[in-house]
Formats: C-alpha cells, sequence, structure tokens
C-alpha cells in the first residue's frame, strides 16, 4: 500500500512537472502581412492541457474585430503526434491527420468537396502546435551547425512534405539572445513555389520569438483569400 502511494506521488509530481514546463509556453502573438508592420492580420493564442502521457494543444487565431479565425488542433501521446486538425472558420475549410501505425490517415474538406487519402508515416512530424517542442528538442543541434529533416503536413495537397531547419548567420532577423532558423523544402521543386521559413528563437530556453515567411494562414486582399507570407511576434506570460 505504502509502495503504491509513493508510485502514485511520484507519477503526480511528474504529471505537474510535464504540465508546468508545457504551461510556460503559453504565449500571446500578433500577426501581420510580411512588409506591412501596422497592417495587423490575426492575434495568436494557444492552450495546453495534460492528461496523463498525452498532451492536448491548441492555437487560436482570430480576426482583429474578435472573430475566431482558425484552431489548430494537435494531439501527442509521449510527446509524438498522433493527431492534428485545421478549421478555417471564415473560409469553411478544413483539415485532419489521424496516425494510424505506420500509416497517417490526410483528410481536406474546401468548397464541399472531401478528399480523403492514407499515406506512410514519416518522422518528426511537425505541425504549428508541436513546432516549438520539436525546435527545443533540437535546439542543441542548430547551435552546433547541425541540420535537421522535418515533416509538415501539406493540407492542400493531402501530402507529408520533407523540409530542412538549419542555424544561419547575418539574418536580417538576428537579435540579442537568439538565434535565427531557416526551414525550407528538400524538393527544388515544392521549394520554387513556396518561400522559406524564419525562426527567431532564445538560445537559452528555445521559445520561438518571432516567425517570417510563408504561412498556410491566408489573407483577405480585395475581398478574396490569399496565401501570405507573414510576420508572427511572440510574448510569453
Amino acid at each position: 500500500m505504502i509502495k503504491a502511494k509513493i508510485h502514485k506521488m511520484i507519477f503526480v509530481l511528474l504529471a505537474l512537472g510535464i504540465s508546468i514546463a508545457y504551461s510556460d509556453d503559453i504565449f500571446y502573438a500578433k500577426i501581420y502581412p510580411e512588409g506591412e508592420p501596422e497592417q495587423l492580420a490575426y492575434t495568436h493564442t494557444n492552450t495546453v492541457e495534460q492528461k496523463g502521457d498525452t498532451t492536448f494543444i491548441n492555437h487560436i487565431y482570430y480576426t482583429p474585430d474578435g472573430k475566431l479565425y482558425v484552431e489548430d488542433k494537435v494531439i501527442l501521446v509521449n510527446d509524438e503526434p498522433i493527431y492534428n486538425s485545421f478549421q478555417f472558420y471564415q473560409i469553411g475549410e478544413f483539415s485532419s491527420l489521424v496516425r494510424k501505425g505506420n500509416d497517417v490517415e490526410l483528410k481536406h474538406i474546401k468548397n464541399g468537396k472531401e478528399k480523403n487519402i492514407t499515406r506512410k508515416l514519416k518522422l518528426p512530424l511537425v505541425f504549428a502546435p508541436n513546432q516549438q517542442f520539436v525546435l527545443r528538442r533540437y535546439l542543441e543541434v542548430f547551435q552546433n551547425g547541425g541540420s535537421v529533416d522535418f515533416y509538415i503536413f501539406a493540407s492542400e495537397v493531402t501530402r507529408l512534405i520533407k523540409m530542412k531547419v538549419v542555424m544561419i548567420d547575418d539574418s536580417n532577423y538576428e537579435r540579442p539572445g537568439c538565434i535565427v532558423l531557416q526551414m525550407k523544402p528538400k524538393s527544388k521543386l515544392i521549394d520554387w513555389f513556396v518561400d522559406e521559413v524564419y525562426y527567431v528563437v532564445n538560445k537559452s530556453n528555445g521559445r520561438i520569438m518571432e516567425m517570417h515567411g510563408f504561412s498556410t494562414l491566408r489573407y483577405k486582399v480585395d475581398n478574396k483569400w490569399k496565401f501570405k507570407d507573414m510576420d508572427f511576434y511572440y510574448s510569453y506570460e
């Protein structure tokens, strides 16, 4: 009985420690169209809930007038992603990824048309809600001059796209106490159509302080939703 109580206490303390660690990354962000620092496009925040070995992360985006724009959800089990969904409320578009063994089931709904496809699982998988954890995991690798390959869910084409992330020097985004990481597609063909993403990361705690470049968010221009590079600026609780 005493052993059982001790084991339970240890589990609670470990779970609490994990929960506190994740809650340190609760943020508030402002997002602007690239090159338009006075034109607020969206605000962005997150929630994190820990239940045993499962982590529920929700990234929420709002329009400047407070309307819900996007919910981006990820479920991690032992820090590995098993589910992601991305709901555009203003556009009426939905995407999801469900991990099933060595496969992933991908769904994309747009204009009332649904596409479902199963593809092979590729790791590590990175979505917006878990990118903070993945970048922190490899922070030392980046700082030592190494690179890491990630896979992202490209919902429009229902594929997992391979990306390369590496630390770069002499960037316009450099700031004291931070490093700049560049993420770009490994495929030269995809790289032709998709701009790079730059992360400004605190070198001591791995927090993302800024993000610049290609975004899956769309911006309404002349009454049409268009892909546009964005500038993200984060502050933490």
